[in-house]
């Protein structure tokens, strides 16, 4: 199965592939896209999104 992403979440995706920054902010219909595929998860503690094993997935097949 293909999931196409817009180029803002692919970017998110990248920015999230790093240390995650719970200060970060990322605009909501890139949080949404992200979080509603499951490529990512919000963290109930802080707040932050972070990559899921399918958002690292997804990153390693498709995103140059």
């Amino acid at each position: 199965m293909y999931i196409q992403l817009s180029p803002e979440a692919i970017q998110t995706l990248k920015s999230l592939d790093r240390i995650p920054d719970p200060q970060a902010q990322t605009p909501c219909p890139v949080a949404v896209e992200v979080l509603t595929l499951g490529l990512a998860y919000e963290s109930h503690s802080y707040g932050a999104i972070n990559m899921t094993a399918a958002g690292r997935l997804w990153l390693n097949q498709h995103a140059v």
